[in-house]
């Protein structure tokens, strides 16, 4: 029996059914859920602060009606390319699912976010969030050719290796407290003197608890109970540009000199996925020590696709968001292999490169 033919109406649900798990989708992504509590406004001013950022965030983001639109590189060929590629491989970033986002990425970064987040000691403090600077001042061993390449320094003197870790109680994005961490960590190497962040070892609390349950066997939370679980201020890009300000004034130099933001030994299977599709070549065999290959982000479909990875999407919202302090600027991302202590070939880095000049 021949398979029955779909009618219009039933594709024009099909399709419209798609961009709404699109869009569902990505804001259960962000490491922040809107609250929508309706408890007493003493109680949950710092978490309905955060969600409204966060809300904003999600329509940039993703295309929505908000006080502020993106640019018209966010076509509906790409809306509907996306939405083709999310239906065939729904567990995979594809290169144009990363073009997609890349594409936004790249329009929001030169309009700026309207409404950009002040992060304050009190938010980082009432979000659990602590330093850690107890580390070593040192750069890995794998970065030290590029790094002297790139003339960055390796003073201890000029390094600050430092852990923001949501290891303590907090207020949770409904306003409630919340006696169980969520475990997140950042760790980057921060040199204001050379402009510079390194991304060394990073996991946001909303992954950790995804990875905790589902490392135990346990049912994956729903998003209410996830809005439970992790701080309304969760993402790398704020609380990195946090901890940036604060030791660029501590070191007598601007915020507004960030050059450099290296992402180190990148092992997330979406970032590498997406390299690998950059380069045409199998999964997972990248192998192109320093200098790599350099791709412009404003001229290159390849630089953004490269913009619209996991480790391009947190650059993108810290330019966004601080285009007021930063100015505005260009972006050119270099894809490398290790040519260090380890092996070549075994670790994806990224250097991402804020160019003076939108």
């Amino acid at each position: 029996m021949p398979k029955p033919r779909l009618g219009l109406s039933t594709f024009l649900v099909a399709v419209l059914s798609t961009i709404l798990f699109l869009s569902l989708r990505g804001s259960l992504q962000s490491t922040s859920e809107i609250s929508n509590g309706s408890k007493s406004p003493n109680s949950i001013a710092s978490a309905e602060h955060l969600s409204r950022r966060e809300e904003n965030r999600v329509a940039l983001s993703f295309g929505r009606q908000s006080s502020h639109q993106l640019s018209k590189q966010a076509s509906k060929v790409d809306e509907r390319q996306a939405a083709l590629a999310e239906r065939a491989f729904p567990d995979t970033l594809t290169y144009t699912k990363a073009l997609c986002n890349g594409r936004r990425y790249w329009a929001l970064i030169q309009s700026g976010n309207p409404n950009p987040p002040t992060v304050t000691q009190k938010e980082f403090d009432e979000s659990g969030w602590s330093l850690n600077e107890g580390y070593p001042k040192v750069i890995d061993d794998d970065l030290r050719g590029p790094v002297a390449q790139l003339g960055i320094s390796t003073d201890p003197a000029d390094l600050y290796r430092v852990a923001a870790q949501q290891f303590s109680p907090f207020t949770n994005q409904n306003g409630q407290p919340q006696d169980d961490p969520s475990g997140g960590q950042y760790l980057q190497v921060y040199i204001p003197k050379s402009g510079t962040i390194i991304a060394a070892e990073n996991i946001s609390p909303m992954q950790n608890i995804i990875a905790y349950y589902r490392d135990s066997g346990l049912p994956p939370r729903t998003p209410a109970q996830m809005r439970d679980l992790i701080p309304p201020l969760g993402r790398w890009s704020d609380i990195a540009w946090f901890v940036w300000a604060q030791k660029a004034a501590a070191s007598g130099q601007a915020a507004g000199g960030l050059r450099y933001i290296i992402r180190d030994n990148i092992i997330n299977n979406d970032t590498k996925g997406v390299i690998d599709q950059v380069f045409k070549i199998p999964s997972y065999s990248f192998d192109l020590p320093w200098p790599g290959k350099t791709f412009d982000v404003a001229s290159s479909d390849d630089g953004k696709a490269l913009l619209g990875t996991p480790h391009g999407s947190g650059i993108a919202w810290m330019m966004a968001d601080n285009r007021g302090v930063l100015g505005p600027r260009g972006l050119k991302v270099t894809c490398f292999t290790s040519d260090g202590f380890f092996t070549p070939g075994t670790q994806y880095f990224m250097l991402f490169e804020l160019t003076r000049g939108g």
